[in-house]
């Protein structure tokens, strides 16, 4: 975060220069609006509703993840020069809030259409921009108080614990057990005899502190303390971003356009206007598509390299086995791979589901172990330079969706 301020903090000396072509740009009467956007779907709405009056062009290069994509200092430049900067507000762009910072002192109009729209597992409390750690708690059990559990935890955080005990008696060894979640054996921590315990923690953790004299007696063992993982992943936290998967939230999305783009050149209602009512009823038959494939697949369990298809699951009743989280940077940990493993081969699936846009290692792996094949669904963020070539939009590429989840559905 800090990195990716100074990135954008030096960009301001650069839009200096490329003010004059920004006024160029915006005085008098236009017969098109310069947009720059992100996300592809995004584009492919702004192009089809705003049509000729229109130039739309996504900060995206083709193939990018758009979970990790800094901008360069050129595409910074480009932005300034623009009249609109459009994107989703929903969290999958995470240098937009900084770009929208430094570009009110252009005149660029920002705006993020997805803003108000309610998420997949959103919680009543914001943890967007939240830098770690919570309110430290203790775990007394009369014997011994344990400090600086935190209410839960992100995979790959350290947790540090420091017991205090009342206990007289002469203390010979501090042992520190551990488990994961749901296991019922305890394992000794070799590296820890003190009243110190550090780990970094990739699951749901229970600990507990056991002392014994010199002569390998119990004197008195804590409570058991649980180190929480919650990684915000669609059930808990930050909301699912992928809202544009869903043909039904698209249409709010599609709306937001319409009546920006209105705003903006209130003499073309009608035209705008038509143009959404086309795309509206195009998504229309997509919702349509996906709830009878979903719907009369022979299962609805699909193992995919990211938990993109959320939206899916909720309206259509697909079951996504996720390797890695709501971004593609979530590392799943050790025992979340055996499970997922084991899963799939207790439904006996055939194929792991994977997105150009993204390289998973862990999900080679994984096909590799159960012996699936390998399916390809477009998650709408960015296309691939092919696609570009093929013309291909976001109703072309979600129809090949659809005959993708044809296939692995029902195999």
């Amino acid at each position: 975060m800090i990195k990716r301020m100074i990135i954008f903090s030096s960009l301001l000396l650069l839009f200096l220069a490329g003010c004059q072509s920004a006024d160029d740009n915006q005085d008098g009467d236009q017969e098109q609006l310069e947009i720059s956007t992100t996300i592809f779907a995004i584009e492919d709405f702004i192009s089809k509703i705003g049509g000729e009056y229109v130039n739309v062009e996504s900060i995206y290069p083709p193939n990018a993840d758009a979970h990790t994509f800094e901008p360069s200092s050129r595409d910074m430049v480009e932005l300034a020069r623009k009249d609109l900067f459009i994107y989703s507000g929903v969290g999958m762009e995470p240098f937009a809030t900084q770009a929208e910072s430094i570009l009110k002192d252009e005149k660029v109009e920002v705006a993020a259409i997805g803003e108000d729209i309610p998420l997949r597992g959103e919680a009543d409390h914001g943890h967007a921009d939240e830098e770690h750690y919570h309110e430290e708690e203790a775990e007394d059990n009369g014997d011994i108080i344990i400090n600086g559990m935190n209410d839960h935890y992100h995979s790959g955080d350290t947790a540090s614990l420091e017991a205090e005990t009342s206990i007289d008696e002469d203390i010979e060894e501090w042992n520190w057990y551990f488990r994961t979640e749901g296991s019922e054996d305890w394992e000794l921590d070799e590296n820890a005899n003190g009243p110190s315990f550090e780990t970094q923690i990739n699951d749901t953790l229970e600990v507990k502190l056991e002392l014994t004299d010199a002569d390998g007696e119990v004197i008195t063992e804590s409570g058991i303390v649980e180190l929480l993982i919650d990684n915000h992943d669609g059930e808990s936290g930050i909301g699912d971003p992928h809202v544009f998967l869903d043909p039904i939230i698209s249409m709010q999305l599609a709306e937001n356009i319409n009546n920006l783009l209105i705003e903006k050149m209130p003499e073309h209602e009608d035209y705008f206007t038509e143009n959404f009512e086309e795309l509206k009823g195009q998504l229309e038959q997509v919702d349509q598509e996906l709830a009878q494939t979903i719907g009369e697949a022979d299962h609805p369990q699909m193992i995919v390299s990211h938990a993109a298809y959320g939206y899916w699951e909720d309206r259509y009743g697909l079951e996504q086995i996720s390797i890695h989280g709501l971004s593609s940077s979530q590392e799943p940990s050790q025992s979340a791979l055996v499970e997922i493993v084991d899963t799939a081969r207790e439904y006996d699936l055939k194929y792991v589901v994977f997105e150009r846009n993204i390289s998973s290692r862990i999900s080679e792996i994984i096909q590799d172990e159960i012996g699936a094949d390998s399916a390809v669904l477009s998650n709408m963020e960015t296309i691939t330079e092919e696609d570009i070539e093929n013309g291909e939009d976001y109703f072309s590429l979600m129809q090949k969706n659809i005959e993708t989840l044809e296939m692995v559905l029902n195999d």
